[in-house]
């Protein structure tokens, strides 16, 4: 029935935190919304016409069918800083009884044998109310032989957006991330393993806003590693719209050895963990990045108590922000699934470089002496690698060939 209607499949986009900024920060951060859906449109191979800036919303147009609408919906929803996205059909209206009659012909085939309910909102002045749309709507939709109105648990809910003399007609809402678009946040550099901890902060962060860079410690287990940089390009790929994030790998491997032969073992961890701070510190200004990321938890395991975290982090230059810091496992197991990257991170290992676990209540001198020890070891340059660049098979094969 649609075909025979005159009007064009949208997307509504909807967002959230950046609808409260102050005019010239909302505008910034809608340009910025704008490019990342535009790029996960590109990236997903959806051909559209135009985007169009609404108040609150942002309009993507042009496309030739409800099913393409629905893909573009689909992409838009891994935007950050989306709310939520809908394949809309849009149209024009003169007044409340031509509305009616439109939006009655389009809804009529999708609530036959249906019960169904009407959702109305109106933006700017109308002499007619959301509810009066509500109203005639579904009494129209009776009369075209839909069984009944069910406000409580409807089979199908018809949803009409009015914005001036045009109307969005639609029936699905996905939902997104919501946050901020990346790119409002300054850079910063997360400490990442590959692991559900890391890959879910450096996530976190990104929904803030913050475009992530992500540095990776290797042990020597290639395996690790492996895991690690299809995690960073799975993030990179389906979430980093806007962005283009980079993996440092630094070999670490010479830094281990020092430590398991001169600390002792009971400092042996959080030694290791202040000296990758310490590396990833100096990588981050060098970098122009504002401020270092961990997935650490409290209490977690016994390097993440609240002492030990003041040990490891404590009296550096940039700050140290813990995204997961009051989750527990479960919740952040939880987040891997709903981001998609469970299936990836659910085979990495848990290596630390040491073979001692740390006492959970260090002592901050005993810490001071064992680190005083190895605090000039010598670290590599990274090999770095653009996460966007290249197919994740070829990223794989260079970084054999360089390892």
């Amino acid at each position: 029935m649609t075909e025979k209607l005159s009007g064009e499949w949208t997307v509504i986009v909807r967002y959230g935190e950046v609808a409260v900024k102050g005019e010239a920060t909302r505008s910034r951060m809608e340009g910025l919304l704008v490019k990342a859906l535009k790029e996960a449109l590109t990236a997903e191979g959806v051909i559209y016409g135009g985007v169009e800036r609404l108040r609150g919303r942002i309009i993507i147009r042009g496309f030739d069918s409800e099913e393409t609408a629905k893909r573009a919906s689909w992409a838009s929803a891994r935007v950050f800083g989306v709310k939520s996205a809908s394949p809309a059909f849009e149209v024009e209206f003169r007044g409340l009884e031509d509305l009616v009659v439109v939006a009655s012909s389009f809804f009529a085939p999708r609530v036959k044998g249906r019960s169904f309910m009407v959702r109305a909102r109106r933006s700017g002045v109308e002499p007619f109310t959301s509810k009066d749309v509500e109203r005639e709507l579904g009494r129209a939709l009776l009369e075209s032989g839909a069984p009944r109105v069910d406000l409580k648990s409807p089979d199908y809910v018809a949803f009409v957006e009015v914005r001036g003399r045009r109307a969005y007609l639609y029936d699905t809402i996905v939902e997104g991330p919501g946050g901020l678009p990346v790119g409002s946040e300054e850079p910063a550099l997360v400490l990442f393993s590959g692991g559900f901890d890391s890959t879910v902060a450096a996530w976190r962060m990104m929904r803030r806003g913050v475009p992530v860079h992500l540095v990776f410690y290797d042990l020597g287990f290639p395996e690790v590693l492996e895991v690690a940089v299809e995690a960073a390009k799975y993030l990179a790929d389906n979430w980093a719209y806007g962005h283009r994030p980079k993996l440092y790998i630094v070999n670490f491997r010479g830094a281990a050895l020092v430590v398991n032969g001169l600390v002792a073992p009971s400092y042996r961890t959080l030694v290791l963990r202040r000296l990758m701070l310490l590396h990833a510190e100096d990588l981050a200004l060098k970098e122009g990045y504002e401020a270092l990321v961990t997935g650490e938890s409290v209490g977690q395991v016994a390097s993440q108590t609240v002492r030990n975290l003041r040990l490891i982090g404590g009296g550096l230059r940039l700050p140290v922000i813990r995204p997961l810091a009051g989750h527990d496992k479960d919740e952040i197991v939880a987040e891997a699934r709903r981001i998609g990257v469970y299936e990836i991170v659910a085979r990495q290992r848990e290596v630390c470089g040491v073979d001692t676990p740390p006492t959970p209540r260090a002592s901050e001198k005993a810490f001071n002496s064992e680190l005083e020890k190895v605090k000039d070891v010598f670290i590599p340059d990274p090999i770095i690698v653009d996460l966007r660049s290249s197919g994740l098979e070829e990223i794989k094969g260079k970084l054999r060939l360089k390892m």
